[in-house]
């Protein structure tokens, strides 16, 4: 779809999939529910692909970290802002009443038709010269993404792509829930499962800015990507700790009256949503960097595949999600995110040590050519 649309049109595209999707719940029947999902679902396939693509073609392996930084900071704050407001709506309603869905439902809708017009009024991107003269079309494009698909590079990169979809299920999906599943928290147990998803949201946010600021430094020291890799992957895990140690191994199958190891704290329990919020948005940053330095050229079909991998696991770890206990989904994701991070710094260090030995190498030839010209 990207390779017919483009970038811009594509992402347009992908928002009028979206404005249905969240419109369609005025109707409140469970057929369109069900159909409208698979609209949002393509739809979010097509904008994400698009999205990267976009980035990478008005970026450089200088500044990609910084931009996808940037990017997901943005994004990340939709889930702040739309939590926030939809937090005050609900606030000391019992029930939520027919006109108080209503206007949740038109302001996000309006929010999504705006960005329609938004992404059209983006810059054009401009092409690699690689690509000008290229054959474009579905077929062309799914050939090349099937011959990027089986380098050496993405198939351990697949790696750390299942394991950002397993755990963007148990944080978008899993975790907040079981909180408010916990009734050991009382009365507030439900209100936290709106300010779990915030604070969830701030860690997000955060987390890209973080990665904004440090980018110089992180350049300048020669850490990048693998840093921000193993930071990340020690905050989920220091929250997967604390998860099991303060909410109940049947918290993700509903309602548990069953006692954790400790008493569960309120305070602890947003604590692990911020944390998962940060080691997400490090993920999904550096994620997006690598492919962009490894393939800056097929850009679109790298992205494509970061999004099939990680919606795939997505998916699976919903299923998985409610047929297995808290416990023991997080006693799986703690060393398969290790297993992750291992394979994320393996490709990570092929590729820096590549790139500064093409500057040695270019500095080399500088200093070469400069000698026997002044000779």
């Amino acid at each position: 779809m990207v390779s017919l649309t483009g970038p811009r049109y594509g992402m347009a595209l992908a928002a009028v999939g979206y404005t249905i999707y969240i419109l369609a719940f005025n109707l409140e029947e469970s057929w369109a529910i069900y159909a409208v999902t698979v609209i949002g679902g393509v739809a979010g396939g097509l904008l994400w692909t698009a999205e990267g693509n976009y980035l990478v073609l008005n970026s450089d392996s200088t500044n990609i970290s910084r931009n996808v930084g940037i990017f997901w900071a943005f994004l990340q704050s939709s889930s702040l802002f739309g939590n926030i407001f939809t937090f005050f709506k609900f606030e000391g309603k019992r029930r939520i009443d027919a006109d108080t869905r209503h206007q949740v439902i038109w302001v996000l809708g309006g929010v999504a038709a705006v960005s329609v017009f938004a992404f059209l009024f983006l810059r054009e991107s401009k092409k690699p010269k690689d690509e000008l003269d290229e054959a474009r079309g579905p077929l062309v494009e799914l050939k090349k993404t099937w011959m990027v698909f089986i380098t050496k590079e993405i198939i351990i990169l697949n790696i750390t792509f299942c394991f950002t979809g397993m755990q963007h299920a148990f944080t978008y999906g899993v975790y907040s829930p079981s909180v408010g599943f916990t009734t050991a928290f009382g009365n507030q147990a439900k209100q936290l499962v709106a300010l779990s998803g915030i604070c969830i949201a701030v860690g997000e946010v955060f987390g890209g800015m973080c990665q904004v600021f440090l980018n110089r430094i992180f350049t300048r020291c020669k850490l990048g990507r693998s840093a921000v890799i193993i930071f990340g992957f020690t905050l989920q895990l220091l929250a997967f700790i604390l998860i099991f140690l303060n909410l109940p191994d049947s918290a993700s199958y509903g309602e548990s009256y069953e006692k954790s190891i400790i008493q569960p704290s309120s305070v602890v329990a947003m604590s692990c949503s911020f944390l998962l919020g940060f080691g997400d948005s490090c993920l999904n940053t550096q994620n997006f960097s690598i492919i962009a330095v490894l393939f800056p050229l097929n850009s679109t079909q790298s992205c494509a595949l970061y999004k099939f991998i990680k919606s795939f696991f997505v998916g699976l770890g919903f299923f998985v999600s409610s047929h297995i206990g808290l416990h023991t989904q997080l006693m799986v994701l703690a060393p398969a995110g290790a297993i992750s991070a291992l394979a994320f710094m393996y490709v990570d260090k092929n590729v820096t040590k590549a790139k500064w030995t093409n500057e040695d190498w270019d500095s080399a030839e500088e200093e070469t050519v400069g000698t026997i010209r002044s000779k």
